[in-house]
Formats: C-alpha cells, sequence, structure tokens
C-alpha cells in the first residue's frame, strides 16, 4: 500500500475575513502571503456585487485601504474628494455600470483647480477604480488608461529680497508677532508648526528645537503630515536670546496669541496682513487721510507668510548647506521638493563650491581672476 506525501508545511495563517473562515499553510513566508492575499481577492470578488453604488464602495475603499495608513488630516481630505470630486463628479450609480468615458470626464472637469490639487484627486481615482476591477466590480482595469489634465500652475513661492527682509525684521522687532514670523524666517518651520512648539521642545543648552507637533487644517494638533517632518532644527544665536526672554512654561505655547491660547487661520491671516502693512509704510509707501496705501506698493506681491520659510531654505543654499541636509531641516519627505527651491544657484553658492573644488583659485567677483593675475605677473617679468 503506497503512503501519503507528506507535506512539511512550516507556515500557516488562519483568520476569519469577511465571515469566511481562512486557513493556509505554505512552505515559506513568502509563498503564504501570495496565497492568503489570493484568497482573500477571490472573496472580495464574491462578497461584493458590481451593482453597489460608488458612494459605498468609495467609503468601503477608504476604510479598508486608506483608513489605517494615512494621517487623519489625509483621510478627511480623501473622505471629502470622494464626496465631492468623484462620486459627485461621476454620479452615484452603481460601479459596474461606470464607464471608462465617465471617469476620464470627471477628471477633465477638475481641469481649472490647482495642477496639485487634480493630483490627488488622480491618485485617488486610480487606487479606488485598481481596487473595484480586483474585486470584481469592473470587466476590465481602466485605471492605468485614465489620463490627468492639467491644471492652473500652483503659485510658487519667492524669498524675500534683502530689503523686504531688512523692513521685516525692523517692524516686528519688540511687538507679539516678533518671535512667531522669526521662528519661520530663521529656523524654516512651517505656520502650523509654529503654532503648536512648546517651551519643552527647544533645547536651550544644544541651541535646537524639535518639532514633533503641527496645527492641521481642522484645526487639531498631530504629529508632522509625514515622518520627515519630525526634526530637530538649529536655533541662531539671535533668536534664541529672544526665546529666552520670553521663556514660559514646559508645556505652554511658544507663540500664542496676544490674549492667549492658540493661533487660527483668522489670527494669523490678521498678523501677516499688518506685517505687510507695516513693512510698505516703513519702505516708504504713500500713505492717505485714512492711513489706507495709496499708489506703488514697495512690497512686491504676492508675498506669503509661507515665503518666509522659502526665504530660509534660500539662506540654506546660499550658505552652501548641501541639498539633502536642506531638506532634511525642511522636513521635506521628498528632496526634489527642496530641489524647486535650490534651482537658481547664487553666486555666493557658486563661490563656495568653487573654493571647496580649487581652495587656491580666486573668482572674478574682485577684479581679475588669478589666472589673470599670473598672466600680468609674467607679462612684468618679461618687461
Amino acid at each position: 500500500m503506497a503512503m501519503a506525501k507528506k507535506y512539511d508545511y512550516k507556515y500557516r495563517h488562519r483568520e476569519t475575513y469577511c465571515g469566511v473562515q481562512i486557513d493556509i499553510k505554505a512552505k515559506t513566508s513568502g509563498d503564504l502571503i501570495r496565497k492568503v492575499k489570493a484568497k482573500k481577492d477571490k472573496i472580495d470578488r464574491a462578497s461584493i456585487s458590481p451593482d453597489t453604488k460608488l458612494s459605498v464602495f468609495g467609503d468601503m475603499f477608504l476604510r479598508t485601504y486608506k483608513m489605517k495608513s494615512v494621517s487623519w488630516s489625509w483621510y478627511n481630505d480623501m473622505e471629502a474628494i470622494m464626496k465631492s470630486k468623484i462620486v459627485g463628479g461621476i454620479g452615484n450609480r452603481p460601479v459596474g455600470r461606470i464607464r471608462p468615458m465617465d471617469v476620464q470626464l470627471m477628471l477633465n472637469e477638475c481641469s481649472d483647480l490647482s495642477d496639485s490639487y487634480i493630483k490627488k484627486i488622480f491618485d485617488l481615482t486610480k487606487q479606488l477604480f485598481h481596487q473595484a476591477y480586483k474585486n470584481g466590480l469592473t470587466p476590465t482595469d481602466f485605471s492605468e488608461d485614465l489620463v490627468r489634465p492639467a491644471g492652473k500652475a500652483n503659485g510658487e513661492g519667492r524669498s524675500l529680497t534683502p530689503r523686504e527682509s531688512a523692513s521685516l525684521l525692523r517692524v516686528i522687532s519688540g511687538t507679539v508677532d516678533e518671535l512667531f514670523l522669526r521662528i519661520i524666517l530663521q529656523c524654516g518651520l512651517r505656520p502650523g508648526e509654529v503654532i503648536a512648539l512648546q517651551w519643552k521642545d527647544v533645547d536651550f543648552r544644544n541651541k535646537n528645537l524639535m518639532v514633533e507637533r503641527a496645527m492641521k487644517k481642522d484645526g487639531s494638533v498631530g504629529p508632522p503630515k509625514s515622518a520627515a517632518g519630525l526634526r530637530t532644527v538649529p536655533v541662531p544665536s539671535d533668536l534664541l536670546d529672544l526665546m529666552k526672554e520670553q521663556r514660559g512654561g514646559p508645556f505652554s505655547l511658544v507663540c500664542p496669541k496676544q490674549k492667549g491660547g492658540m493661533h487660527t487661520k483668522s489670527s494669523l491671516r490678521k498678523m501677516w496682513d499688518r506685517t505687510k502693512y507695516a513693512m510698505n509704510v516703513e519702505m516708504g509707501a504713500d500713505l492717505d487721510e485714512h492711513g489706507n496705501i495709496t499708489g506703488i506698493h514697495p512690497v512686491q506681491e504676492p508675498l506669503r507668510m509661507y515665503d518666509l520659510r522659502h526665504t530660509y531654505c534660500t539662506n540654506l543654499e546660499k550658505a552652501g548647506v548641501p541639498i539633502n541636509i536642506a531638506a532634511r531641516l525642511m522636513g521635506h519627505a521628498d528632496i526634489s521638493v527642496t530641489s524647486k527651491i535650490y534651482t537658481h544657484a547664487s553666486t555666493e553658492a557658486l563661490d563656495i563650491a568653487r573654493s571647496l573644488i580649487d581652495p587656491d583659485g580666486k573668482s572674478d567677483s574682485d577684479g581679475k581672476s588669478d589666472s589673470d593675475g599670473k598672466s600680468e605677473g609674467k607679462k612684468k617679468r618679461r618687461a
């Protein structure tokens, strides 16, 4: 009598998925993962009907694939995009009856939005309909054939001019806004990160501050939007001296509102409006009898509070800070974001690079180059 072949399964996975008992064995962990995934895909295909409405499947998709993997603020944004743009644009019809053209037309209708917002809508739409196919709701996977429309160019930030920077520091000196704005300008924090900053986050001994929290779009406070946002930033000595003068308890806010409490979008807008007004006046703007600015505004518009952070990054480039270090200090998850600011190499940065490559060389900024000087010396000796 032939003996049954014995299989030596080292790995096993058991769970109840969508009401179905799963018990899978495999020889390797990789094979087990593949088998479990295939089994769940099969269950999904059998348990979700193509007649499921888009809003219902969209909610299932977010809860299953996004709720545990993204921040709450981004999850809330995705819920808004799903409801207002995707379901609102396509219509709350059965997923199985949605045509690729319906989805593309919805995307095309978003072309008047900013390019960055269109990318969010486009990426979420592709993921949604890819999962619709994998779950058996659509006969084909048309997600890869979708075309992302071009949107409006995002408003690029700019650095303050030397004159604007000098004016800014003069008009905020001694005001309630000084510390808040100087932290952005001299440490590169995002306004939402400054709002949530507490005195325990400032290391006076080592002249650093730790960025661990930020205010979200919905007004809540939590970790920065990406892991890269968790960082330590050096504090210049003059700014540290100002911090020492205003130092409070460990858990009190570093930059509260004048009457106490945490800043809001409204209070930040008012802060920046009065700061720009003061800069315009300080730089020589003409005023009418009511104090309104008439004629030319010396401060070049648009100028946003966020541009102080842009200026910080530009100053890092001028100081010769390597772009990978700058990205870390800025809290950028992708170095390509930093590279957009580092694209215009300043004269100072080029001089620093030149000195690193050729320590004995001299630039032409003082007149003749080193090679010209040597040539001139040779001419004199020959004479």
